[in-house]
């Protein structure tokens, strides 16, 4: 098969995990469970931000949509895996695999334009509170969303794009639980740098601009906060923005760390196990992140539940 494009490949081959029957069961009944409290979570998100009144402010807009995004990019990756595990032979179609991988890029794209988006939601209400609402309108968030969108899947579609010029010189077997780019990479000829240095560039530049907008938003938000002479305003000002910034840190962490390492330092082992924590444990942790750290969404989802026992 060396030389051959990967067009001409029908079907790829997951390895995923591991064969041993204890451990596939642990790990099924694990990955279950994590997956319904992301969706229920999520979903409460959601639901609380749109029936609750008090909640209808921008940085619960931005949350709700980060709910979406992560219920999305979850099932995207995660119910195929939990079939896999209990399936003799871990295949997937050639179609089936990029569309996998064009839906996932686009969607954790998504998310890091949305975060570095909130994050100057955080940067207008604590740096100019004045302006905040007038600013930070309608007009202004939904267009911010509908470009995350638009960024997120332009990158998709040249990676995927540029994926599927790559000519296989190995096999179909992905040392994978999905298919990303990574694993997907390792399948191709060595003399196809070029092609990965472009995919490295695309990927380098979507996480060096939207960490700019983090770091430079939060910047101004720490010497604004320094400069409050109220303790209570500073800490009101800081509670305002934990939760986002513990969330960005996870999430751009793992990223980074995942994808803009070179390539002679991968291990595909140690990479699954990274996998795992940004494509299936980040999307149960956002939820519990801003619901346990903000009071404002304890008490809207109190309420709901109040209201959800009296109607029973």
């Amino acid at each position: 098969m060396a030389g051959e494009n990967c067009t001409l490949v029908d079907e790829f081959i997951l390895v995923g995990f591991t064969d041993h029957l204890v451990i596939k069961t642990t790990l099924f009944v694990l990955f279950l469970l994590i997956y319904i409290i992301t969706i229920v979570g999520n979903i409460s998100i959601i639901v609380v931000v749109k029936t609750d009144s008090r909640l209808q402010t921008p940085m619960y807009y931005f949350l709700s949509n980060l709910s979406f995004l992560d219920v999305c990019y979850s099932s995207v990756v995660t119910p195929k895996m939990l079939v896999d595990f209990f399936v003799h032979k871990k295949t997937i179609s050639y179609t089936g695999c990029f569309s996998q991988l064009y839906f996932y890029a686009g969607l954790v794209t998504t998310e890091c334009y949305l975060l570095a988006v909130m994050a100057y939601d955080r940067y207008m209400a604590i740096c100019n509170p004045l302006v905040y609402t007038v600013i930070m309108s309608q007009r202004v968030c939904i267009p911010l969303v509908v470009l995350s969108y638009v960024a997120g899947f332009l990158n998709s579609t040249i990676q995927v794009g540029v994926g599927l010029r790559i000519p296989c010189c190995s096999s179909n077997i992905v040392n994978h639980f999905f298919c990303d780019g990574p694993p997907l990479t390792k399948l191709s000829c060595p003399d196809d740098i070029l092609k990965q240095i472009l995919l490295a560039s695309i990927i380098g530049f979507n996480e060096i601009t939207t960490t700019s907008v983090v770091i430079i938003s939060y910047c101004y938000i720490l010497f604004t906060i320094l400069r409050m002479r109220s303790v209570e305003g500073m800490c009101k000002a800081f509670s305002t923005c934990t939760s986002h910034l513990l969330a960005v840190t996870i999430f751009y962490g793992t990223i980074l760390f995942m994808y803009l390492r070179p390539r002679s330092s991968y291990s595909l082992e140690q990479d699954k196990v990274i996998s795992v924590f940004y494509s299936v444990v980040i999307p149960m942790l956002n939820p519990l992140i801003y619901s346990l750290r903000n009071k404002e969404v304890k008490v809207a989802v109190r309420k709901v539940l109040e209201r959800m026992a009296v109607s029973q």
